[in-house]
């Protein structure tokens, strides 16, 4: 029995786990071939292909019916990374033949078992434009060849993360089958993630409707999670796919136990979930993915034999969809309504931002169509002189991922419609074909439908030409319906019929039923060509007529097609009223004209509408419903702007405003305005930092256009100058750049030195540059040190130049009692960029004569204790204050006195001694423990202040926590952050003030020295560890964790293109998604020593250390002594997920966090007082 036929009787059960089996055999870097093929799997078939034997036998054993290939990344763009792409056809031959002959030795008549072809998603999303499609579907041709040459029975498309992927490969697999005549079963399954969508957001509604087009014989989901979290994905399958289902869900979420990945469900809750699934939604094939394992699959094997398949009549609803979700075609309250401005043919603005390469402009005006409402974009590049296959690559590429609605490719040429095809994942409509140039053109754009899943509009329109009467237009549809969907087998849901709206505004008397003869041709072709839609272009009805004229035409003609069975127009929906906004006469006058009821005295016309529906409208001007700006003068249009942060439309108003201002004017007294608005509103509270970043940008892009327009005077523009540097030793940058974004979009010459800048190449800038005063930032208690330092060498020097102090390791009361004393000159402190800005404005003021430029009063006069804690990030939102940033007095720290820690707790045991390093972590399973309270308030700046409890939850529900989720999701997608740890535990003991750590053979190999408090209980580090004269030996665990370097280049990239919102998005997520990998593996080192069990319930409580022990990092009061990283490094040797040392002792990338790890249950963090 086929495996087919077999589907329809019982349920399939597929193996489990490759990677998983394959890791469990502990395979050495030998085993797969040396240092160069780590991580390749496939390359077991060469090496060690007992290995792979030894998985596909243990399935087929407990009774699995198919087992998988091992050619899950088989394609030569995967073994590129490896320098093997050439074997690609070999490998996956050979991996189909290698499966095939374990299956054969289990298979029996009775029992068949089956070899699937594995096909996985590969490591680039040609929707980000990591490949081409065309390169893709190649790939995936080879990897086809290989595996059907090698003898498997059915194909699997799994673990789908990008549609336009996922269409890829089934292309592959259908021209293959079309180029040798020969068939196999197909399954296509999608990975839906924790988050509810797939990878690029796709919801499981927009990949059935985008798959099921394909002639695949199952459709599923499978790996992302387990059963639990796939349970509405696989109930919306059962529910509305007219084909089998499957689904193949992980062992639960992964952990990491034992420094191994740990999946958390067992094989009886596996196993019952997964039956579930069959007995109640109707799924026809089970099986499992990561962490599933024989004895998973043995339970299942066993509960499968006892199901009966349920019997499912689900039918597909005809859809189009984007990347995001599906657009059904039969709208509940409305007809379809299909965006027309994205259009070269019928809209100038389009023509013109095409022929100006403005990508952005066309992204944008997609935009404004799906903010207006359309339901579908319909999008056309043709223009005279261009290359439209080109521009369609360029603008289909955008439109994918910046608009949400599915794209209409509308073309009379169908290469360009096939370029958008090629990047769009959803289900498109192309539009469109016709009989004009005969059948072979016809059939072309119906073939190319069918081989990139899409719908088709066709147009009434035959050899002979346009049809003008209901007739002629039914006629030619009948003929096009019957060889859409009997010759080339497109289902009647998928064509559009367009009966074509044709002028009726010309006089010309062949055209005076075009309206009525459309309506009546809509009205027959939906009672007579079954499960077909109809769709117009309704403008063309009014062309020639005046633009208000045109409104009311239009919008009647649409209602009454509507009323006679119109299923989708073309329209520019902000461009249509309903009719009880249209006046009596004017409605009346418009339908007399719709349905030509001209009246003669004999042969002589004595009423004609169009003449009277003319008249009607002259003088009458067209209301835009669209947003205007706000502001009814040019100045106060220019000033919203840049209060909104509104960049659309900027450029215009910038233009109105030069007919009037200079534009320095503009600048000064204007745009400038707006931002001192934007100011005030962010320190009363009434607007969050984000937003003040996006009133930036505005205020960057305005000055960007006029600076043509400006004379070239050195210094014209700003009011003052500042040399702007994080400290010598600090890595950290963003409130640095926080204050050069908001100087320099305030008016101010900002020279930004960078990170690590000692006081020499400070003092140099401010001379080279003339500046009026020297910004230095920190965040390191460190850094305050050196800040005094600085201070102190420029009191040397004899240098009293203004200087303002920033950063979170800084207080007002530190700057004002122990550094303002110090200085020679003015010294400031900046609690924020609007208190720097507010400086420098007393600073210019003073300078020019005005404003009495008060020392250390620089705006900073809110100090509520509630602000301060907001402000909070990192381990400081951990306990709840600020690290201690005073120097700490001269006292003797050095004493031997030890404090009343019990010396006699248990010591626990280890899982090893030395290091190790974790590089397969889920970025999911990180962002879980991240501290939303620090990364809204204090990283984004989203702080409540004042405002009621209710308005700060909705502010953080509509505003904020959107943005958290999109910017997890691209994080993810792009790999933006990676998450890398190296950790591990030592032998050591206490000796005084000393930690001694020892080598394997327990001699010395590293000494701390940490400090103890002077008075009080005298508490120090080391006084947590068993001491040498007790004889027993203890414990100590470090770790270092990081996200990697690719987070600090991105941030960079950021600020670099002054998209100032993004940067702080990103770069306050990338610090605390570092906080956060410290505290999960905090969490799994407690773990691994057996003392999580007095682990507090909720995360909130753990970020209060409501647990066992402490984690300490180098620079805080306990530990001082950044220089001890020097030690760490020693012990874990963290070159190996490329962290390094900077010279300061400053751990690069930025985002990394190192720790020693205390397990003694008095441990606590405290200070040295």
């Amino acid at each position: 029995m086929s495996f087919l036929d077999t589907l329809k009787e019982r349920i399939i059960v597929f193996d489990g786990a490759m990677g998983t089996n394959l890791q469990v055999q502990n395979l050495s870097l030998d085993d797969f071939g040396g240092l160069r093929f780590e991580g390749c799997n496939e390359n077991l078939l060469v090496t060690r292909p007992d290995a792979v034997e030894k998985v596909h036998a243990g399935f087929l054993e407990v009774g699995c019916d198919v087992i998988e290939t091992n050619s899950f990344n088989g394609t030569p763009v995967d073994f590129d990374e490896y320098g093997i792409a050439d074997q690609a056809y070999d490998m996956n031959v050979r991996a189909a033949r290698l499966a095939k002959r374990i299956a054969s030795d289990f298979a029996t008549k009775a029992k068949p078992r089956w070899v699937a072809g594995s096909m996985g998603p590969g490591r680039k999303l040609p929707t980000l434009g990591h490949i081409s499609f065309q390169e893709l579907r190649d790939a995936y041709s080879v990897q086809v060849r290989g595996l059907l040459d090698g003898g498997a029975d059915l194909l699997i498309v799994e673990t789908c993360q990008d549609l336009l992927q996922t269409k890829a490969a089934l292309g592959a697999i259908f021209a293959h089958f079309k180029e040798t005549h020969r068939r196999v079963p197909v399954i296509a399954q999608v990975t839906i993630e924790t988050f509810g969508t797939m990878l690029n957001g796709t919801e499981i509604a927009a990949a059935l409707t985008a798959l099921a087009q394909f002639p695949i014989d199952v459709i599923g989901t499978n790996c992302g999670t387990g059963p639990r979290h796939m349970t509405e994905s696989v109930r919306h399958l059962c529910e509305n796919a007219p084909l089998p289902v499957s689904a193949l869900p992980n062992a639960g979420l992964p952990s990491v136990v034992d420094g191994k990945m740990h999946y958390d469900e067992t094989p009886e809750s596996f196993t019952a979930q997964v039956v579930h699934f069959a007995n109640d939604f109707g799924v026809n094939v089970v099986g499992g993915c990561c962490g599933t394992t024989p004895a998973h699959l043995k339970l299942l094997v066993e509960a499968a034999q006892r199901i009966t398949p349920k019997q499912r009549n689900a039918k597909l609803i005809p859809a189009a969809s984007s990347i995001y979700f599906q657009q059904p075609y039969v709208q509940d309250a409305s007809f379809l309504i299909v965006g027309e401005r994205v259009n070269a043919s019928g809209s100038k603005k389009m023509r013109d931002l095409l022929n100006a390469e403005d990508w952005d402009g066309l992204v944008a005006l997609g935009k404004e169509q799906e903010r207006e409402g359309a339901h579908i974009l319909d999008v056309n590049v043709d223009y005279v002189g261009r290359d439209g296959v080109a521009d369609m690559h360029e603008l289909a590429s955008r439109l994918v991922t910046n608009v949400k609605i599915p794209l209409m490719f509308d073309s009379t040429e169908w290469q360009k419609m096939e370029a958008g095809l090629q990047h769009a994942g959803g289900k498109c409509i192309l539009n469109s074909t016709n009989y004009e140039d005969g059948v072979p053109r016809f059939l072309k754009v119906i073939d190319l439908a069918k081989e990139y899943g899409a719908s088709v509009v066709i147009g009434t329109i035959d050899e002979d030409g346009m049809a003008r009467t209901a007739d002629g237009k039914v006629k030619i549809a009948t003929r096009a319906y019957d060889q859409a969907t009997k010759e080339a087998g497109l289902a009647a849901s998928d064509i559009f019929f367009d009966p074509l709206a044709l002028p009726i505004s010309t006089g010309i008397e062949e055209d005076r039923r075009n309206a009525l003869e459309t309506i009546e041709a809509i009205r027959r072709i939906k009672q007579e060509l079954s499960g077909a839609l109809t769709i117009l272009g309704v403008s063309n009805v009014s062309f020639g007529l005046s633009a208000a004229s045109r409104i009311v035409l239009n919008s009647v003609f649409l209602h009454d097609a509507v009323e006679a069975g119109l299923d989708s127009a073309i329209v520019n929906a902000s461009k249509i009223e309903p009719l009880n906004r249209i006046g009596e006469q004017e409605l009346k006058v418009a339908r007399e004209l719709i349905y030509d009821q001209r009246r003669f005295e004999g042969d002589v016309c004595v009423y004609d509408p169009l003449t009277e529906f003319t008249k009607l409208f002259e003088g009458v001007k067209a209301k835009s419903t669209s947003k205007s700006s706000k502001g009814e003068t040019v100045e106060e249009r220019l000033k919203n702007h840049i209060i909104d942060g509104e960049k659309i439309g900027l450029e215009d108003e910038l233009k109105r405003g030069l007919e009037k201002h200079s534009a320095l004017d503009i600048i000064n007294n204007i745009l400038l305005d707006g931002m001192k608005v934007v100011g005030d509103l962010f320190g009363s509270g009434q607007m969050q930092l984000p937003f003040v970043l996006q009133s930036a940008e505005a205020m960057k892009s305005a000055v960007r256009f006029l600076e043509p327009f400006m004379e070239k005077k050195g210094g014209a523009t700003a009011k003052g100058t500042m040399v702007l540097a994080t400290v010598k030793g600090d890595v950290h940058d963003i409130g640095k750049n926080l204050v050069d974004i908001i100087l320099t979009n305030n008016g101010y010459k900002v020279h930004n030195l960078g990170i690590k800048q000692t006081i020499d190449s400070i003092l140099k800038a401010y001379d080279e540059h003339g500046a009026d005063a020297i910004g230095m930032s920190g965040l390191l208690v460190k850094s305050t040190l050196i800040m005094k330092e600085n201070l102190e060498l420029m009191n040397e020097r004899g240098i009293k130049v203004p200087v303002v102090l920033g950063g979170a390791a800084l207080t007002r009361k530190y700057v004002e009692d122990d550094l303002k004393s110090l200085y020679h000159g003015p010294l400031f402190y900046a609690r924020d960029a609007f208190a720097g800005l507010h400086t420098m404005d007393l600073l210019v003021g003073e300078s020019n004569g005005g404003g009495e430029g008060k020392t250390g009063e620089s705006g900073d006069a809110v100090k509520a204790e509630e602000e301060d804690i907001e402000d909070l990030v990192g381990e400081d939102a951990k306990l709840g204050v600020r690290k201690i940033t005073k120097a700490r007095a001269i006292a003797d720290t050095s004493h031997t006195t030890r404090s009343n820690v019990n010396p006699n707790v248990a010591i626990p045991k280890p899982p090893f001694y030395g290091s190790r390093i974790i590089d397969d972590i889920h970025l999911e399973d990180v962002f879980a423990y991240i501290n939303e309270t620090a990364l809204f308030k204090g990283q984004w700046q989203f702080k409540q202040g004042r405002m009621p409890v209710e308005q700060y939850k909705a502010l953080v529900r509509e505003k904020v926590r959107p943005v958290y989720e999109e910017l997890k999701e691209r994080s993810i997608r792009d790999e933006l952050l990676v998450p890398r740890i190296v950790y591990g535990y030592f032998p050591c003991q206490s000796e005084g003030n000393d930690l001694i750590v020892y080598g394997d053979d327990h001699s010395e190999r590293v000494r701390f020295t940490f400090p103890r408090q002077p008075a009080g209980k005298h508490l120090c580090l080391a006084d947590y560890f068993a001491s040498r004269e007790s004889g027993r030996m203890d414990v100590v665990a470090f770790h270092l964790v990081t996200v990697g370097r690719r987070a600090s280049e991105y941030a960079h990239q950021l600020f670099k293109a002054d998209n100032y919102t993004e940067y702080l998005y990103f770069h306050g997520l990338s610090v605390e998604t570092a906080e956060a990998l410290a505290e999960l593996w905090h969490q799994c080192i407690r773990q691994e020593l057996g003392i999580a069990e007095h682990d507090a319930g909720e995360l909130t409580q753990l970020f209060r250390q409501q647990y066992q022990g402490s984690r300490f990092s180098f620079g805080y009061p306990a530990c001082p002594a950044l220089e001890d990283q020097v030690k760490l490094f020693t012990l874990l040797d963290p070159g190996r997920i490329d962290v390094s040392l900077s010279e300061e002792f400053q751990l690069e990338p930025e985002q990394s966090t190192s720790a020693i790890i205390v397990h003694h249950p008095e441990a606590k963090y405290f200070s040295i007082e």
